[in-house]
């Protein structure tokens, strides 16, 4: 992808330490600063500068790093929040990476709300360091780079939906229809790009193509990363196999489901905390052998030291599933599942019963 990078931060000093560590990452990147140094315009908003600006600089698309706070970004810009700047990214097509100097991980309803439809295709970097979220922001854009490049390699016939489209990218065309699973109810998608869509219109196909590349990097990262169920990360993969998370953080034990390790897009954006494992893979491992879990594939492995069973904090119940709050291991009975804002295929998510009793009534979890 050589889409320019746009920076959007009102801290001259950290606009300048974001820079140089984006540039140290990313060398052949266009990588421009708007420092809002230009004169106001009263006959315009600050979206309609922001998108003039784009579509000078950036005609075959940008991708834009912002921070959440841009009230004090120069003369031009007084005021500006980065929510005004998302809205044009969103409108223009333009990946986008929200953050928030000094946030630590959301928490309650900040956290749910951040899991909620509204939010879903915000990507939101949470650090408190200039470096974490330049290395993060790089990332992914190699990421959508990445992506891009698989995409346009497609046949045509291959880009017929974006399930379609994204079970290619990620090299598992046996999983298109799992994949739709998470968009079911995602209208968003649709309606972003349904004005492209029309045949013999002129300028649509590129507008689609470029659309299309951000939705397919925010869906999988935003949505079939985050709530397991085709890809599930290590804590949910210890939970659905039955083993007891530090056990399973034992390279001993992890190399054994190796094959099922996901190595595509955003894999390495957590590295050293975060990993994710192709479900369907662990399946194919476990029953390959004809083992009943992760815990007993490991006896037939002879797996040196001890591995225990994944049990729920709470009831000591064999756990299974993941809650989305506590983002612990959780059982069948001891959580809530069909949360309508959860993605149809992520039956692997789930809300621990005390968390759900607690918080659906001033966020509505139905």
């Amino acid at each position: 992808m050589k889409r320019p990078i746009f920076i959007f931060e009102d801290k001259e000093a950290v606009r300048s330490d974001i820079y140089k560590n984006l540039k140290n990452r990313l060398r052949k990147t266009k990588i421009l600063c708007v420092k809002g140094d230009g004169q106001q315009q009263q006959n315009k908003t600050y979206e309609d500068q922001i998108e003039e600006l784009f579509q000078i600089e950036a005609p075959n698309g940008g991708f834009v790093i912002s921070d959440k706070d841009l009230s004090d970004l120069g003369n031009q810009f007084r005021g500006l929040s980065g929510t005004a700047v998302a809205t044009v990214a969103d409108n223009m097509g333009f990946p986008l990476c929200l953050y928030a100097r000094g946030e630590g991980q959301l928490r309650g309803e900040e956290f749910l709300k951040s899991l909620a439809p509204w939010e879903k295709k915000r990507i939101i970097i949470e650090s408190n360091t200039n470096e974490r979220i330049a290395e993060q922001c790089a990332l992914i854009y190699r990421a959508f780079s990445n992506i891009e490049t698989r995409y346009f390699k497609l046949k045509k016939s291959d880009r017929g939906t974006l399930s379609a489209a994204l079970s290619k990218i990620l090299e598992k065309p046996g999983i298109e229809d799992r994949i739709a699973l998470y968009g079911t109810g995602e209208q968003g998608f649709l309606q972003e790009i349904m004005p492209y869509q029309k045949e013999n219109q002129a300028g649509t196909e590129k507008e689609l193509n470029q659309r299309t590349v951000r939705l397919l990097g925010n869906w999988l990262y935003t949505s079939i990363l985050r709530f397991p169920g085709i890809l599930v990360n290590n804590i949910a993969a210890a939970s659905y196999l039955n083993i007891n998370l530090n056990d399973f953080n034992k390279t001993s034990v992890k190399e054994i489901f190796e094959k099922a390790r996901y190595k595509g897009p955003f894999s390495n954006l957590y590295s050293g905390m975060t990993e994710w494992w192709w479900r369907h893979e662990l399946d194919t491992i476990i029953f390959s052998k004809d083992c009943e879990d992760g815990l007993a594939y490991t006896k037939f492995k002879k797996v040196k030291g001890r591995v225990r069973p994944c049990k729920d904090p709470q009831t000591k119940e064999r756990a299974g599933y993941y809650c989305m709050v506590t983002e612990k291991p959780v059982s069948e009975k001891n959580s809530k599942s069909g949360i309508s804002w959860f993605p149809a295929g992520a039956d692997l998510a789930r809300i621990r019963s005390d968390k759900f009793n607690e918080l659906a009534p001033w966020i509505g979890l139905y």
